[in-house]
């Protein structure tokens, strides 16, 4: 069992020590640079930042940003109970991940979930039926519905005192305008630095807002399009892209910083 240990000690030293190396390489900058968590941490550089994970599912997303950022504080927050639970039960030994059974929206109260087959498609809008033809036959069928409560960001922000978050991440199905629309207070003064917003080309959801619309609205707020992200497509059409949004003077700032480590 000694041997099997050391062995096994020895491999895991291997794939990192291979790791490290191919970070460095032109294909590992590349890879860096093309994944929004890296372009995240190389954007936001505060040893404690704010981190809002709005549509949590499971926890995949904050998992991510406690491997990047150690000294985050996570704000969690998902409707569906179940995967609530999963969320919750994954950090409860991480005090500076805070779970929220609620949905973010663009008003404080309860509305109605739609409970899809697939869990990561559940929705407060209604399914679109042309959606299986991009995502899969079945795959947004509504099975259920349960009543959630709702929470907009600005009430949410004023009545936890939070004056400033560095990074909003957004990924609720379609819905992503409704939370900006609850957040306007905290856009308009440019108290959130970093907006990671999924975006869905395809009909997939009943009311769903064009990708125009986002940029056209976050440009308004002050908002520039930094880059976009995995993107995704069925046939010739670009159904789904991720999308990093900075606050313009935040972006500034940023450039500035870059241009003259670059002269030192």
């Amino acid at each position: 069992m000694a041997r099997k240990s050391r062995g096994d000690s020895m491999a895991r030293l291997v794939r990192r020590t291979v790791r490290k190396l191919l970070a460095r390489t032109r294909w590992g900058r590349e890879r860096k640079s093309r994944d929004p968590f890296f372009v995240t941490q190389k954007l936001v550089t505060k040893p404690a930042p704010v981190i809002f994970d709005v549509g949590a599912h499971v926890g995949e997303t904050a998992a991510r940003y406690r491997a990047l950022f150690p000294g985050a504080l996570i704000h969690s927050f998902e409707p569906f109970p179940p995967s609530f639970e999963s969320l919750a039960a994954a950090f409860r030994a991480d005090p500076r991940v805070v779970p929220h059974n609620v949905a973010v929206a663009e008003t404080t109260g309860t509305a109605k979930l739609r409970v899809n087959r697939a869990s990561v498609t559940n929705s407060l809008l209604e399914s679109d039926r042309r959606g299986d033809d991009y995502w899969g036959k079945n795959l947004l069928d509504t099975e259920g519905e349960v009543t959630v409560k709702t929470l907009a960001l600005d009430d949410f922000c004023r009545e936890q005192r939070i004056e400033h978050v560095d990074v909003l991440k957004i990924d609720v199905q379609g819905a992503e305008y409704a939370v900006l629309a609850g957040a306007r207070g905290l856009l308009e003064r440019h108290a959130v630095d970093v907006i990671y917003l999924e975006m869905i080309m395809a009909p997939s959801y009943v009311g769903q807002r064009k990708y125009h619309y986002y940029l056209m609205s976050l440009d308004a707020l002050g908002y520039e399009l930094l880059d976009l992200f995995n993107l995704g497509r069925s046939d010739a059409r670009l159904i789904q892209s991720d999308g990093i949004f900075v606050a313009s003077e935040f972006l500034t700032r940023y450039e500035a910083e870059r241009r003259k480590a670059r002269r030192q």
